[in-house]
């Protein structure tokens, strides 16, 4: 019956906690979160999904949470930077729930690239992202913007056009577009 009784910490939190960041400030975004965990020799990202493992199994906004931080992962691992790691060796450190999120998340970004194909919009060029040399920029762009193994890259706003033209948004995150 204590008077002080310490609240769980929220999915962000333990997000951060996992990959070594101080949470006592108060949350910050995942992408950051996302952007710390990426990078190559930081020893994070095994802890990371561990975490996100746990958060999909707790469902609600704990699931959303993870979700959105495996969509930015999965971003940001697509541009083939020198600095931070790839989806291959992302994926050995998956349990079997952040497969199956893996998986959706995936589906979806395919979904918008077949969408854009059959539509006949114009897929811009992933190389440029790679030469972002500004970190505030490339926490924007590279969390946005997904690299395909072909060298196209398919964009948020590419996201928003298939999501509108279709009805269909990411089952666990929802629109991302607005209104």
């Amino acid at each position: 019956m204590g008077l002080f009784k310490r609240r769980p910490a929220t999915p962000v939190k333990r997000l951060m906690a996992a990959a070594g960041l101080p949470t006592a400030g108060g949350e910050i975004p995942v992408g950051d979160v996302v952007m710390e965990v990426a990078r190559r020799g930081g020893g994070r990202a095994e802890a990371a999904l561990a975490v996100v493992e746990e958060l999909l199994g707790e469902g609600g906004d704990a699931a959303r949470v993870a979700t959105g931080f495996l969509e930015d992962l999965q971003n940001v691992a697509s541009h083939g930077a020198q600095d931070l790691l790839t989806p291959a060796e992302l994926r050995p450190l998956r349990g079997p729930r952040t497969v199956d999120g893996w998986d959706a998340v995936d589906r979806f970004w395919a979904g918008v690239v077949a969408w854009c194909v059959e539509q006949g919009v114009e897929l811009e060029p992933g190389a440029p992202l790679r030469d972002i040399s500004d970190p505030g920029l490339r926490s924007i762009m590279w969390l946005s913007c997904r690299s395909l193994p072909d060298g196209r890259r398919v964009s948020l706003a590419d996201v928003v056009r298939y999501e509108r033209a279709t009805g269909t948004p990411m089952r666990v995150l929802g629109p991302h577009s607005i209104g």
